[in-house]
């Protein structure tokens, strides 16, 4: 559905698929969730979540283009409650022919469940004007599946879990509670992504103390860390465990803050050369 709004200085034109062909279509698994709607003669309204990130809105033009302006996303009533006020807006940043929020947009994912529709409202480097709304059609179905997909999403994304830097305090090889939920993430990741095949361990010292010492607690932490991982559930022939003490210091050891970096194990997740098709949905490389 296209309108066209003549005024003194501008003209509107606004999308709307017609709501006998409205659809929004849902898609998911633990590494993404996504709902669609396409508007007719425009583009692509869609709502993604990804591990460990905030929900994000996107418009997908087919034919406009814009760089670096500022359109307004709104949750707005149906037609039929046009006396309610709008429910949420945010900000959309336009790159070539997308436009992205900038700002937290949970409000419209539950702008669909109470049945609202989503406008965004464009101003043209012309000063054409363009309205673009979603159609209210089935949404608290699509929003509930939109949930549920949520709750069962990964805890971290590959860029966060591919490489992991486990921080200790001096002279401890204790594993301390956001160690434990970075090797949670780990072990879940590993659990949804076929394509991993190696767990790469380094255990590090800063330079303190004896050197054969810090030898054996570069390894106790290390050690510490694999049977964490196998006690999650990880094949132990997964895993290589090495030690370093400390031979490869990350940061200067003349000071307490370069000493601070240098206390760590290193964790490494290794690909197979041919990725999987989940990997390829995660994003990985």
């Amino acid at each position: 559905m296209v309108i066209f709004t003549n005024q003194a200085q501008a003209s509107k034109t606004r999308y709307q698929t017609p709501f006998e062909q409205a659809k929004w279509l849902f898609s998911g698994d633990k590494f993404h969730c996504e709902i669609s709607h396409r508007v007719r003669g425009f583009g692509l309204l869609r709502l993604t979540a990804t591990p460990g990130e905030p929900l994000a809105l996107a418009l997908h033009a087919d034919w406009l283009e814009l760089t670096n302006t500022d359109s307004q996303a709104s949750v707005v009533p149906a037609a039929w409650h046009i006396q309610q006020p709008s429910f949420a807006s945010t900000a959309m940043r336009w790159q070539d022919s997308t436009a992205r929020s900038k700002e937290s947009i949970a409000p419209f994912l539950e702008g669909l469940e109470q049945g609202y529709s989503w406008q965004v409202n464009i101003t043209a480097n012309n000063g054409h004007q363009y309205q673009i709304d979603s159609s209210p059609v089935a949404t608290q179905a699509i929003a509930s599946q939109f949930r549920l997909c949520r709750q069962k999403l990964l805890p971290k994304p590959f860029d966060y879990v591919r490489r992991i830097d486990l921080l200790f305090a001096s002279s401890s090889s204790k594993l301390t509670p956001a160690h434990v939920q970075d090797l949670n993430a780990v072990y879940q990741y590993i659990q949804a992504d076929s394509s991993i095949k190696e767990v790469l361990i380094d255990g590090h010292a800063d330079a303190s103390g004896n050197r054969l010492a810090n030898l054996v607690l570069s390894k106790a932490r290390a050690d510490e860390v694999a049977s964490r991982l196998i006690e999650f559930g990880i094949p132990p022939k997964m895993i290589q465990v090495r030690n370093h003490g400390t031979r490869e210091p990350v940061a200067s050891n003349n000071n307490s803050q370069g000493r601070e970096l240098n206390r760590r194990v290193t964790l490494r997740l290794v690909m197979s050369p041919t990725q999987s098709t989940s990997s390829s949905a995660s994003g990985t490389e």
